[in-house]
This record gives C-alpha cells, structure tokens and sequence, in this order.
C-alpha cells in the first residue's frame, strides 16, 4: 500500500515539476467546481429534508454552511478566479478554501448529529492530507488549527464516549497522514541513493573507481565548453610501459592490482576536483581544471613516476610510465586537447619511456 502511495507521489512530484503554470490554473479551477457542487449539492439537500422530512429541524443547521459557501463562492468568482497567481500562491489559497469547507460542514455535523460518533470530519481530513500529501509543512499548520477549532465545538456539543472517540479518530487521521509522508519520503530517500548508487557504477570504472573512458569524456566535454577563452586547463596521459608483461609474468591479478595502486596514487597527487579516469586498459588520464603553478605539472609528473617505481606489488617493481601533458587556453575540444596530448605521449615513449613530455615544449 505505502509502495503505490509512494509510486503515486513520486509520480505526482515529477508531473507537479513539469507542469505548475498549468496546474495553478487548473486548482483554482477545481475549487470553483468544487465549491458549486456543494453548494448546489446542499441546497437540495435541504429542499429535499424540507419537504420529505420532520421539518426544517435539525436540517437548519446546515444553513450556516450553505451561507458560507456562498460567501466563499462570491470572493472565488469575483475576486480569487480574476487574477493570475503562481503555483505555490494557488496552493495556499485552495488549501485555505478546502479547510474553510472542511470545517463548516464538519461542525455542521456536529450540530445536527451531537448523539453519535463524528464520521464527516476524519474522512475529510483523511482526503484533505492526500490532495496536500506533497506540501506537508503548510498541510499540517492548517490541519492542527482546523482540528483545534472542531475539537473545541466537539467539546462544547459533545459529552463522555462520543468526545473522546472523536478527539482519538481526530489525532489518528492526523497521525496517519504524517506516517504516510515519512514512509514516503523516507522511501523516496531510499530510492534517491540507490539511484546515486546506479548513476555512480555506470560512471566509474569497476576496478579502479575512477571515471570511465564514456564518462570521462562527457565531464571534460561539459567542462570545456563552459569554460572561458584565456582560462587555462591542463590534460595528461598516462601509460604504463610494458604492462602486458606484468601481466604476462605475475599474473592478472598481480596486474588488477598495479592498476589499482596506480589510480590510488593519481587520486593522491591531483585535486578532488581535477577530473581522474581510467579510459583503456593501461592507460589513465587527468584533467586539471584551471590554472596551475609554474612547475606543477613537471614536479607532479616526477612524483608520480618516482612513486609507481619504488613500489613493489607481489614481487613486482620497478614499474614505469610514460606521460603526454598538453595545456589549453583557446577552448579546445576534448577531442584536440586530446590528440595533442596523444602526441606528447607519443613522444615520450619514443623518447625511451619512463618519463613524461609537454606538448609544444622541446626538450
């Protein structure tokens, strides 16, 4: 039951999100309708019990309702329904209309039936949460007033069993429309992070962590065309030399386990913020967004070489690789940054490997 309420509200959310200009238009519409139909609806209730009734008692007690209703139709239709209003504006004020309702029929119930239990009131205040389940906070500073009020008639009109009884269904309705919101919310939570959850696998690498090769180029390209003429950004590659000997020699697992220790040590070198992927099965790259210090890029290169080569993994060391670095300040596309970049790396490993080169800059 709380999984289709909740399927509902989410539904309703994401409608609300997509459609409010036309669904402030349409509540005020509704309460228009809403307020004919009663008031329709309760003059012929009240012709009907005079002319096949016991006489005008105890159905008189109705006609302060219908006075109400006629009241609340004529500033509707002459004032509320001639003007234009934003979506939270309607909100508040068919909220403000369907508590006036709800309270002038309900104690108008009280009036008429003082001997039995209250039935009109908990249904409506039950249906009243329901329309309003999305807007709790407002929802419920007018559902405790509209409960006050008709509990303070309730205890002028009603004695003994009957009063308690409906102060105890008055606090239920008001307890389980509250129960529902936090189960939906609380479900919505739930559904939020295993959505993040879903988002963040089909974005990271599985064995490393770091972005994907797809992801990683979105985010640069997301990046780069935001980014402003004369802004700088630097893109590196970075390839381990022979790791197909690792492999060959350690083992797979041996070699999970460099690739692993390597995206550790690129996280440990960069910002949180630079971009960090692992795009083919050896190789990495880094976007560093903005500008860097002279050197930076020369000192990082250095470390992180030094870094993966005094490291030993399963008997493994003296692992190396070989760095493409290219920089940007013309708002290059991923794709040309990344062909520059390419042909540092090149150059590097032509140059014997194990060492990083910048494209543009001879050595």
């Amino acid at each position: 039951m709380i999984e289709k309420l909740y399927e509902s509200y989410d539904d309703n959310n994401y409608y609300v999100d997509s459609n409010k200009k036309k669904l402030a238009h349409d509540n005020l519409a509704v309460v228009g309708g809403m307020l004919t139909f009663f008031l329709v609806l309760s003059v012929l209730f009240v012709a009907i019990a005079l002319a096949f009734g016991n006489g005008i008692n105890p159905y008189y007690d109705f006609l302060p309702g219908i006075g109400v209703l006629i009241i609340l139709s004529f500033v509707y239709f002459k004032i509320i329904n001639k003007r234009s209003y934003d979506f939270r504006i309607t909100r508040i004020i068919t909220l403000i209309i369907y508590g006036l309702v709800i309270l002038t029929f309900s104690i108008a119930d009280l009036f008429i039936y003082r001997q039995s239990r209250a039935v009109f009131f908990p249904v409506a205040f039950i249906i009243f949460s329901v329309l309003y389940i999305d807007y709790f906070r407002v929802r419920l500073f007018f559902q405790i007033i509209v409960m006050v009020i008709y509990l303070s008639v309730d205890f002028k009109l009603k004695t003994g069993m009957n009063f308690t009884y409906d102060v105890t269904v008055a606090f239920l309705s008001l307890l389980a429309s509250s129960f529902c919101y936090a189960a939906m919310i609380s479900m919505s939570l739930s559904r939020h992070e295993d959505s993040q959850q879903l988002v963040k696998k089909s974005e990271t690498d599985l064995l490393t962590g770091l972005l994907n090769k797809v992801s990683f180029e979105e985010k640069c390209d997301e990046y780069l065309s935001k980014k402003l003429a004369g802004a700088k950004c630097t893109m590196f590659i970075f390839d381990l030399d022979d790791f197909k000997d690792v492999n060959d020699k350690y083992g797979h697992q041996t070699g999970d386990k460099v690739l692993k220790l390597f995206s550790e040590i690129l996280k440990g070198y960069f910002h949180p913020d630079d971009l960090v992927g692992r795009i083919g099965g050896d190789e990495f790259m880094v976007l560093v967004l903005g500008d860097m210090p002279d050197g930076y890029a020369e000192r990082r290169c250095r470390s992180v070489l030094h870094e993966l080569k005094t490291t030993q993994i399963d008997g493994a060391s003296g692992i190396t690789c070989s760095i493409g670095i290219a920089e940007d300040t013309q708002r290059l596309t991923f794709k040309e940054l990344y062909e520059k970049s390419d042909k540092a790396l090149y150059k590097a490993k032509e140059g014997g490997k194990a060492r990083y080169c910048i494209y543009g800059v001879e050595e």
